[in-house]
């Protein structure tokens, strides 16, 4: 898990200039002069060498720089001058920037990303657009990315979040640019949330933005879940700001109390039974099998709400999801050394009741497939992935604790096992995860299991 880091962050990319004595004023007649050196820049060079400001080989179809860094080589075409003019231009605005005070809120350079960040950029528009704030949905593809280019924290948090999903989707290689971006976004989001009372509204809404991108991309790591869990409260305790300074976020308008993030009128209250009450009774079972190891006061709390939203899945969707949210709820309302406890690697006790949130998680996907907007549902592609949280707690638990947990992954794997259909058909690019959790299945869930309930994996 990153740690987050209070001070100022260099803008990604960003460029510096360096004036000749040539053309300095203030020297006179009698100052030596430079002699000029040969150029030995490239002209010609890629968009990675030139965003690095390094000296390009210029060698096709990949010079060696983007070939030992494993990046995509992109060549500019033959007579475009917009590299030049927009590197010329940000070279000056650079300068001005350098003389002048500082900001309250620091600038982004606009330097041209490499081409990695721009694949990033657009999986982020197009795959991987957070759902929450419920109601707010649209502002994800609209203010948000306006208020990036101003925000290090907020720029650096939607990267890693379309990073982390290429590196499902397309490739491993992306995973430490997908860190790298996350520990960026946390070290300038420490610096704007250690303000405290003096950030501005748009400074506080681009850190609960920058939350909310780093709690969807801890999702996609297959040991976040302690990510997801410090994410949701940091984003918990970010609106509460809001409530506490009487302030009106700009461009969340349904955000208006601690919680206010995932309300919502949208689910119906007719009873509707989400997992069969058997499987509900199995799993109610195996938690207070743990109730006797609970030791402290953060254990009770996540065990009672943990109890109460499996009985709520017998309910009504609005029923579970207000259950699920006060899940969340109860993370926030714990005090900093409570909950630093809670997460800590030691505490076996609350990992293992992280495996029934993954399982009630798992279970809530109907609803949030009626809380997606349409766009949304259309890419909600890899929902399944969240069984690599419960594989990374499993295999880090004592032994007797593995026993006691075991059966989650039966209860899990089977109300996830629907997914490879529909993913097949929908989705192939998440083939190569879908063969894993495969791969999973066939080790955790007993042969007789799958047969039983005329499960096929191939």
């Amino acid at each position: 898990m990153e740690t987050q880091q209070a001070g100022p962050v260099s803008p990604l990319l960003a460029t510096s200039a360096t004036p000749s004595l040539s053309s300095d004023p203030s020297l006179g007649p009698t100052s030596p002069r430079r002699v000029k050196r040969a150029h030995t820049k490239s002209r010609q060079g890629c968009f990675n060498c030139k965003s690095r400001r390094v000296k390009c080989q210029e060698t096709k179809p990949a010079c060696k720089n983007c070939v030992r860094k494993e990046l995509d080589c992109v060549y500019p075409s033959k007579g475009d001058r917009k590299w030049r003019l927009v590197t010329a231009n940000q070279t000056q605005n650079q300068r001005q920037t350098d003389t002048s005070s500082p900001s309250i809120s620091p600038r982004v350079s606009t330097t041209p990303f490499t081409g990695d960040d721009l694949r990033f950029w657009h999986h982020f528009l197009v795959n991987a657009q957070p759902g929450l704030p419920i109601g707010d949905e649209g502002t994800w593809s609209s203010e948000i990315p306006a208020l990036a280019h101003e925000c290090p924290h907020l720029l650096h948090a939607l990267l890693s979040l379309g990073a982390s999903y290429c590196s499902l989707t397309q490739g491993r290689k992306y995973i430490p640019l997908a860190i790298a971006h996350r520990g960026k976004a946390l070290r300038s989001l420490g610096a704007i949330l250690g303000k405290g009372d003096n950030c501005t509204t748009i400074e506080m809404d681009s850190a609960l933005a920058a939350s909310l991108a780093l709690t969807f991309q801890a999702r996609y790591m297959s040991d976040g879940v302690i990510d997801f869990a410090v994410m949701v409260r940091g984003s918990s305790m970010i609106v509460n700001r809001y409530s506490q300074n009487g302030r009106k976020s700009v461009i969340f308008h349904q955000v208006k109390s601690q919680d206010g993030i995932m309300q919502t009128t949208a689910l119906p209250w007719e009873p509707k039974c989400l997992v069969e009450a058997s499987a509900v009774a199995a799993c109610i079972a195996g938690l207070d099998r743990l109730q006797p190891l609970l030791r402290r006061t953060s254990h009770y709390k996540f065990y009672n709400v943990l109890r109460s939203s499996y009985l709520s899945l017998l309910g009504s969707y609005r029923q579970a999801f207000i259950q699920l949210t006060t899940i969340y709820v109860s993370w926030a309302h714990m005090e900093s050394s409570e909950f630093s406890d809670f997460i800590s690697s030691d505490d076996h006790i609350s990992r293992a009741l992280f495996m029934h949130y993954i399982t009630i998680d798992s279970f809530m996907r109907p609803v949030y497939a009626k809380l997606s907007t349409p766009q949304i549902l259309k890419s909600r592609g890899g929902d399944f992935i969240i069984y690599r949280w419960a594989e990374a707690i499993y295999n880090d638990l004592p032994r007797p604790l593995q026993m006691l947990v075991y059966d989650q992954f039966q209860y899990l794997a089977l109300d996830l096992l629907p997914s490879l259909a529909s993913h097949k058909t929908l989705f192939p690019e998440w083939n190569d995860e879908l063969s894993e959790f495969v791969a999973l299945v066939r080790k955790r869930v007993p042969s007789h299991v799958l047969e039983h309930h005329n499960f096929v994996l191939k």
